[in-house]
């Protein structure tokens, strides 16, 4: 095969076959040095090892990968990115920035008060007019997966800061400690 005929039939699902193998393979001999043993045992009678799910998915990657390779070079597409206008640039760079900004607050502010503020200056940036909707959904949806997360599945998140700085006689510091992550224990 001459060099001009692979690279019309290499393409992005070409890059990201490959991009995915690679991911999958790397997952695949990390996962056990990155996993510890978890504190509690859920289901002694099965005997699981705690890297099996993590190496399930590795494998997964890398097989989805390769089928995706083999897949990719059947496909016949121009590439498109190349002609992907301004705004939409610009759009997947103000997320990237709003992603890395929502990592800093998260970590100063709490997962709910900093998912609260990404989700209301996305949806507004994005278009959404709503504030009275978007102020309902940026408080009720990262509260509610809070709470899910740290009472249901016992994970922790980053926690409430403002826990620590109300006052234990007023009226909202009893909910906002059952919330926070300090209630667990």
């Amino acid at each position: 095969m001459n060099q001009t005929v692979l690279s019309r039939q290499l393409n992005f699902n070409s890059v990201a076959a490959i991009v995915f193998t690679t991911i999958g393979a790397v997952l695949f001999f990390i996962a056990p040095s990155q996993i510890d043993e978890p504190l509690i045992k859920i289901g002694y009678g099965t005997q699981l090892s705690p890297e099996l799910f993590p190496r399930l998915v590795a494998v997964s990657f890398f097989g989805l990968g390769i089928w995706l390779l083999i897949a990719s070079f059947q496909i016949r597409q121009r590439n498109q990115l190349r002609e992907l206008d301004r705004e939409a640039i610009t759009n997947v760079i103000v997320t990237l920035i709003l992603m890395a900004g929502y990592v800093y607050v998260m970590v100063y502010l709490g997962f709910v008060i900093g998912s609260a503020l990404m989700i209301l200056v996305m949806s507004t940036y994005f278009g959404n007019r709503n504030f009275l909707l978007a102020g309902v959904v940026a408080v009720a949806v990262p509260v509610i997966i809070f709470v899910l997360f740290t009472k249901v599945l016992i994970t922790s998140l980053p926690p409430f800061p403002v826990d620590e700085v109300i006052p234990s006689h007023w009226i909202i510091y009893d909910p906002i400690k059952y919330i926070s992550n300090h209630s667990i224990i």
